[in-house]
């Protein structure tokens, strides 16, 4: 404890450096707009759920929302709702700091952080989650004390998952939900990462996350209380192989840059983790219990960024994960290219769409006064190539522009563009052209538009290969997102591969 005591009293001088400097443009945005934990609960369950997925939630409840942390140093920060602010730097020291902020919030993420969606989720620390926004990670052994205590039944939980009896700085979230007729699986994605990597693992400091599960049906039945489903799969496990905690012990967690964050769980080198969970179709009064800890003491953050709740076998359009499909009845023009005619679009309406993938593909708006505003790429989870895409497109004089996109980032366009392509999609992926269900790509309008209004035609760039076994076979079936906005956004950004 000596060692974990001197990294704490180490963190004053980079806390109050941090909170000097200008702050950082981020991707990754955290905010917190609620007054108390029941308006947080229910603000954090709705940003959680894909509209339209078959999921309708009843109620929620928070544990460790707004909180006020404590640490040695010469700072008070207020939460404004926003982040943390420094309001008063006292001339001399006399005892712990106190820093008011949140231990949950609601992020949104346009640079393509960990690969977690654009639209973003919900986000859980031990300690303060306006400190793990995106930028450089300028101290070691980030922490932000609440110096709370699990309760006995936390303990319980969190000792299946940690191997510890002792865990402090808990944030519970519980969802009581229904599930329609045709739903049979909740899925969802996380990113999970910890201050404790690397000094601490294989220590007693065993940091982690629990997600807890009942069915509605079986409340009150002998021997079926709430059971963890949450766990991943270690790099080389095949299917059926068994899970492993969601904690820091984990083999695949690593240096990941992004965030604050010294280590972040990546299994096969995707910083993304998937959980499906099987539910009974139309059940009601099922629940998850989300929990995160620290463990043996409150020293040294662990955080969770999670997004995507939902039904992935839906066709809704609402994420990346439940794209719409094209029309099956005339699914592809006379080229082959895969034609969508789009729903009522409202401003700012997310719908994502699910086409074919080959090297590349040329994007074409359709529709009177049909321009696309700006451009996204697919996540990790969806395709798996990490070096990146090229943007190409032209203004109205001819001129070409090039733009770099990495995997789940936002491009958004100078002026409005009827046509734009997406190249150096890697050719050993070897993705069938012909599938309609193998890449993500979002696009977002300058305006809204009527049901049947606006389209997107999709011609895929294909490149020859002279011999098929010097590539893969074609991997699982990925997605692809279109976002729908209703006003274009003015500026430029280059993003790096």
């Amino acid at each position: 404890m000596n060692v974990r005591n001197a990294i704490k009293a180490s963190l004053v001088s980079g806390v109050i450096a941090a909170s000097l400097g200008v702050p950082l443009a981020s991707a990754i945005v955290i905010t917190t707009p609620a007054d108390n934990d029941e308006q947080l609960a229910a603000l954090l369950a709705e940003t959680l759920i894909i509209p339209n997925t078959g999921v309708t939630v009843r109620s929620s409840s928070l544990s460790g929302g707004f909180a006020t942390f404590f640490d040695d140093g010469g700072i008070l920060l207020e939460n404004e709702g926003e982040g943390s602010e420094l309001v008063n730097m006292p001339s001399e020291v006399n005892g712990p700091i106190e820093i008011e902020g949140s231990q949950a919030g609601i992020f949104t993420n346009d640079n393509g952080i960990y690969g977690l969606p654009s639209a973003g989720g919900i986000v859980f620390s031990t300690g303060n989650v306006f400190d793990y926004q995106e930028g450089p990670n300028t101290v070691d052994d980030r922490t932000g004390s609440v110096g709370t205590n699990a309760s006995t039944e936390q303990n319980a939980i969190l000792s299946e998952i940690t191997g510890q009896q002792a865990h402090f700085d808990p944030v519970q979230l519980d969802i009581t939900f229904d599930v329609d007729e045709n739903t049979d699986t909740i899925s969802f994605i996380a990113a999970f990462g910890s201050e404790e990597f690397p000094e601490f693992v294989d220590s007693q400091f065993v940091d982690g996350f629990a997600l807890l599960f009942q069915d509605g049906n079986t409340v009150g039945l002998p021997n079926t209380g709430p059971t963890n489903v949450a766990g991943a799969l270690p790099t080389g496990a095949a299917p059926g192989d068994p899970l492993l905690p969601i904690n820091i012990q984990h083999p695949d967690i690593q240096v990941v840059e992004g965030t604050e964050l010294d280590g972040v769980l990546a299994p096969n080198g995707i910083p993304l983790v998937r959980f499906d969970v099987p539910v009974t179709p139309n059940s009601t009064g099922n629940t998850f219990t989300l929990l995160l800890a620290d463990t043996s003491d409150s020293v040294l953050d662990t955080t969770i960024f999670l997004s995507s709740f939902g039904n992935f076998d839906s066709d809704s359009g609402e994420s990346e994960f439940t794209p719409i499909l094209p029309d099956p009845s005339n699914p592809t023009n006379e080229d082959g290219d895969f034609v969508f005619v789009l729903p009522e679009v409202e401003a700012f309406e997310t719908l994502f769409i699910d086409p074919d993938i080959a090297t590349g593909y040329v994007y074409t708006a359709t529709g009177d006064d049909a321009f696309f505003a700006s451009v996204t790429a697919p996540s990790p989870l969806s395709v798996n190539d990490p070096d990146g895409y090229i943007v190409t497109f032209t203004d109205a004089l001819g001129n070409v522009f090039e733009e770099s996109l990495a995997p789940s980032a936002t491009f958004d366009f100078p002026f409005p563009v009827s046509t734009f392509s997406i190249t150096d999609i890697d050719p050993d992926l070897a993705l069938d052209p012909t599938l309609p269900d193998v890449f993500v790509t979002g696009v977002s309008f300058t305006q809204s538009a009527p049901a049947g209004t606006f389209g997107v035609i999709q011609s895929p760039i294909t490149t020859f290969v002279a011999d098929p076994t010097d590539v893969p076979e074609p991997g699982s079936l990925a997605l692809l997102g279109l976002s729908l906005m209703g006003t274009l956004i003015y500026r430029r950004k280059s993003l790096k591969k």
